[in-house]
């Protein structure tokens, strides 16, 4: 779907593999700091001693710790929306059901990165992390679309127009969960946010 943005500039990630396998490893050096140490401020030193790579590396694909917290929440979302899709193709949950375990994921990814997405959405660049992250989520919606076969059944321009409305609509609710000062619980937000979606998106045809 185009070329990835580069997070926290509008330049764009290069595609030549030694630059792939490199964000890769910040982003998998990223987690594993922050997993050690959940809700502690993730620094670019630890960063890059995890993953064996000096700050220069680190640098020419990320401008912040920030920029690497919105890209690993980024790739996440790519893996939780194919695990989406296989969990309603194989009817190991439908319906409702699905879209609450799906969206305890999406939510469970955020409040795992809490500290950093804070510093990315709570900032001067809020506004166009979450537009990036609202666009993230309508892409993955729109694949779920596909996937589950919608368009004979569905009016193209209804799928399209309905994957931007939730995804950039989802994005703004949980920035709003994740940034507010007394925040509903996790799983009052899913019950409203599954609320929302209409009936028609959680009755998949087959």
């Amino acid at each position: 779907m185009g070329t990835e943005i580069r997070a926290g500039s509008g330049d764009t990630h290069s595609r030549d593999p030694r630059a792939v396998r490199t964000r890769a490893r910040l982003a998998e050096a990223f987690t594993a700091v922050a997993g050690r140490h959940p809700g502690a401020p993730v620094s670019v030193s630890a960063i890059v001693a995890e993953a064996g790579l000096n700050r220069s590396s680190f640098y020419a694909h990320f401008d912040t710790t920030g920029g690497l917290a919105v890209y690993v929440l980024e790739q996440a979302l790519r893996a939780i929306s194919e695990q989406d899709v296989q969990v309603r193709l194989v009817g190991a949950a439908t319906g409702r059901d699905a879209s609450r375990i799906v969206l305890g994921h999406i939510l469970d990814q955020v409040e795992g990165q809490r500290g950093e997405l804070l510093a990315v959405f709570g900032s001067a660049e809020g506004g166009a992390a979450t537009a990036r992250f609202g666009r993230r989520l309508a892409d993955n919606i729109a694949y779920y679309f596909r996937r589950l076969r919608f368009a004979p059944t569905r009016p193209g321009g209804e799928l399209a127009t309905t994957a931007v409305f939730l995804g950039h609509g989802l994005a703004a609710a949980i920035v709003d969960w994740l940034t507010a000062a007394d925040p509903c619980p996790r799983d009052e937000l899913i019950d409203i946010l599954v609320g929302l979606v209409p009936a028609w998106v959680d009755a998949a045809p087959r």
